[in-house]
C-alpha cells in the first residue's frame, strides 16, 4: 500500500500562516488600543489638574484673564478627551474585528487539520484491513499446502 499523503498540506500551511498574520494584527490592534487608553488617561489627569487650578484660582482674588485662560485650556483638554474617547472606540472596534478574524482563521485551520486526521484514520483502517486480508490469504495458502501434503 502506498504511503499516506495529504494533498492539501500546502493549504494547511497557508491557513497556518493566515492565522499567524491575524494574530499579529490582533497584537498590533491591542497595542494601539492600549496606547490610546494611556493617552486618554493622561488627558483626563490633565483635565482634573486644570479643574483643581480653576478651583484654586477661584478661591482667592479672581483675575479674569487667568480664569479665561484656564477656561480655554479646559475646553481644549475636554476636546482632547473627547477625541481620545472616539479614537478609543474605533480602536476597540478594530480590536474586536481582529479577534473575530483570529477566531475565524483558527477555525479554518482546525477544520483542515481535522479533515487531515480523518483522512489519516481512514488510511490506517484501510491499511490494517489490507494487512489482515494479506495475512488471511497467507494463512489460507498455508492451510491449503498442509492439507494437500497429507
Amino acid at each position: 500500500m502506498k504511503r499516506f499523503r495529504f494533498p492539501l498540506e500546502k493549504a494547511l500551511e497557508v491557513r497556518g500562516l493566515r492565522r499567524l498574520l491575524a494574530e499579529q494584527k490582533l497584537g498590533e490592534a491591542r497595542r494601539e488600543e492600549d496606547r490610546v487608553r494611556a493617552r486618554l488617561s493622561t488627558a483626563c489627569l490633565m483635565r482634573d489638574r486644570c479643574f483643581d487650578e480653576m478651583r484654586t484660582a477661584a478661591s482667592g482674588r479672581v483675575d479674569p484673564a487667568v480664569v479665561q485662560h484656564l477656561a480655554r485650556y479646559e475646553r481644549g483638554l475636554e476636546d482632547e478627551v473627547m477625541r481620545h474617547r472616539t479614537d478609543l472606540a474605533r480602536k476597540a472596534e478594530a480590536t474586536r474585528r481582529a479577534v473575530d478574524q483570529v477566531v475565524e482563521r483558527s477555525r479554518e485551520e482546525r477544520a483542515l487539520e481535522k479533515y487531515r486526521e480523518d483522512r489519516f484514520s481512514q488510511y490506517r483502517k484501510r491499511y490494517w484491513w489490507e494487512q489482515g486480508k494479506a495475512l488471511d490469504e497467507l494463512a489460507s495458502q498455508r492451510f491449503a499446502r498442509e492439507k494437500g501434503g497429507e
